[in-house]
């Protein structure tokens, strides 16, 4: 008979590389099954903590090596996260029996097998007196892998629990893409190529707002062939999967657009598409054709973006908030999952989702010091 693992009460922690909130998702899982309670937070990082965080990645050679700079950030990170947490806790009676601390990445360079994210598991869990799982990636990158994707293992839960059509795929737009695949026999995931992130930092430069709302000035303007057929060039492309990337590999596209004198509607129509084609790669790599994809991640709510990929995949393309899923809190319930995974020493990625040499188990566990809560 096969052993019984109990379910407990997770709670995770996922702020991504478009630095736009700190998700937080209370479950209970036995790191094999999931179930959701509905107990959901969002909120943005505080102003003093977003401006330090800019400040590190516009300048990321210098700040990589100033320690004092990155502990503060570390803290910083930390404390906004802990302030979330204790939103969540004051509406709820469940106290959770472990924390996933995912962190802020900074700086993900898979050719030097490098992956910072800011934030302090110790020192959550030496404050809130709750078991604390953080620092997710290093285990995968010890053992010959890229550190990401690591949300595969959990999105297919999700396809088996739903009994969705097989082959599956999830697509994360995020500030990078990324894919989850599985036909039933192979988990495979994979950085696609850029997301939000090329896109956003042009608005945010220029216009000084956050992001494009729905895509709407990308919508009006024409693409521009030769930043396109530039990016296509890109080296990444050629390389198989499994494969990841820096939030800010491709901003040498960035750089040519400044130096140009293109109209300000062509380029966020040249940024949509650079997006758009690397999907289209993407998918076209994988084993089989997908019955359905599924896109979760803050693309879903770019309708032009949207538009632009099921023009090309049509009715195979549909936002995973028809499954009844809250697309915004599907990280924060990874990074829950996984950290029951750890308590259970279960594999989080393997082969053909990280390149890791064999299946490994994520995470680092901090215990904390007192019985009770705070």
């Amino acid at each position: 008979m096969s052993k019984i693992y109990k379910e407990i009460f997770s709670m995770g922690l996922m702020s991504g590389t478009s630095m736009d909130g700190i998700n937080v998702s209370l479950v209970k899982t036995n790191g094999i099954q999931l179930n959701k309670y509905n107990l959901n937070k969002i909120k943005p990082y505080s102003k003093k903590t977003l401006n330090l965080l800019n400040k590190i990645i516009s300048n990321l050679p210098n700040a990589l090596n100033n320690n004092n700079l990155l502990s503060e950030a570390s803290k910083l990170v930390t404390i906004d996260h802990l302030k979330c947490i204790k939103v969540i806790l004051k509406e709820t009676s469940i106290k959770p029996e472990v924390i996933g601390f995912h962190g802020q990445t900074i700086y993900h360079n898979p050719k030097k097998k490098i992956s910072i994210q800011l934030g302090d598991p110790k020192l959550l869990s030496d404050l809130l007196n709750i078991n604390v799982v953080g620092n997710f990636r290093k285990q995968d990158i010890e053992n010959g892998g890229e550190g990401a994707p690591i949300a595969p293992i959990y999105h297919k839960q999700i396809m088996e629990k739903l009994h969705l059509d097989l082959p599956c795929c999830f697509l994360n737009i995020g500030g990078v893409s990324n894919i989850s695949y599985w036909d039933g026999e192979k988990l495979i995931g994979f950085d696609c190529g850029p997301g939000n992130a090329l896109m956003d930092i042009y608005m945010q430069q220029t216009f000084q707002v956050e992001y494009d709302n729905l895509g709407e000035l990308a919508s009006k303007g024409e693409v521009i062939k030769e930043i396109l057929d530039v990016f296509l060039k890109d080296n990444y492309f050629k390389n198989r999967y499994p494969k990841s990337l820096d939030r800010l590999h491709f901003s040498y596209i960035l750089n040519i657009i400044n130096n140009n004198n293109y109209v300000p509607k062509n380029i966020m129509a040249t940024l949509s598409e650079l997006t758009v084609q690397s999907i289209i790669l993407a998918l076209n790599n994988l084993p089989h054709k997908p019955k359905n994809i599924y896109i979760i991640g803050g693309g879903a709510l770019n309708l032009n973006l949207v538009n632009s990929i099921t023009n090309i995949f049509s009715n195979n393309v549909l936002n995973a908030n028809s499954l009844g899923l809250n697309g915004e809190m599907i990280e924060a319930e990874l990074i829950a999952y996984l950290a029951v995974r750890k308590l259970y020493n279960f594999p989080s990625t393997f082969p053909e989702t990280t390149g890791v040499l064999k299946p490994t188990c994520l995470g680092e566990l901090f215990l904390n010091k007192k019985d009770d809560f705070i």
